[in-house]
């Protein structure tokens, strides 16, 4: 998808993004790893209900609604910090977020800013928390 700067005020939701998480999806994703993210044995010693999805799942998320939504300029050149904030398990559902927080005009054209964050369908709760930012042309 192509987007126009001008088309992105402040307060602007992107498209959101959301997947149900299920356990070869975790397991998948974290391998090679024996430990909590793919045993469920071990995710459950520790006191855990399921499996806990890595934290690299997150940034998938994110990447998908951005590419969706900014195409090739999300690709060449977005920017993205998030922190972990509470835990996500197999069988969940987690869906991506962002709202434009923020223009800078430059020589290139503009630099839109996000606040981004991921949240569990099944109570609201966020996830994770960052920023993003992404280069547009005018």
């Amino acid at each position: 998808m192509s987007v126009r700067s001008d088309e992105l005020p402040v307060g602007f939701e992107v498209p959101a993004f959301g997947r149900s998480l299920t356990r070869a999806m975790a397991i998948t994703h974290a391998s090679p790893m024996k430990n909590f993210h793919t045993v469920l044995e071990d995710a459950r010693a520790l006191g855990y209900p399921d499996i806990v999805i890595a934290g690299p799942m997150f940034t998938c998320f994110f990447s998908e609604m951005f590419t969706r939504f900014f195409g090739a300029a999300w690709i060449t050149g977005g920017t993205l910090q998030f922190k972990l904030v509470k835990p996500v398990f197999a069988g969940q559902t987690i869906t991506a977020r962002a709202v434009v927080t923020g223009r800078e005009p430059n020589a290139d054209g503009v630099r839109v800013e996000l606040e981004a964050w991921c949240e569990r369908e099944e109570d609201g709760a966020r996830t994770c928390v960052g920023t993003a930012a992404v280069q547009l042309s005018a």
